[in-house]
């Protein structure tokens, strides 16, 4: 994880702040994000992390169900 605390992290993350506004900018919606999140996430060399959060996205586990009712 990035270090805020290091110079070079600190720039890093500045740089990340500044990708995440412009998408935000560009007009996402939420299903776009988990996109784009899924489609980054295939670009990470530490194929164990990729996995985890390929297999996390799967799971539909971050989508809000709609309330079902029952009679």
């Amino acid at each position: 994880m990035l270090d805020p605390k290091e110079l070079i992290d600190f720039k890093s993350i500045e740089k990340c702040r500044n990708i995440k506004k412009e998408i935000l900018d560009f007009g996402i919606n939420n299903k776009e994000i988990i996109k784009l999140i899924e489609l980054l996430a295939l670009e990470l060399e530490d194929t164990e992390t990729m996995r985890n959060i390929i297999n996390f996205l799967k799971k539909d586990s971050f989508v809000e169900e709609k309330p079902k009712f029952e009679i």
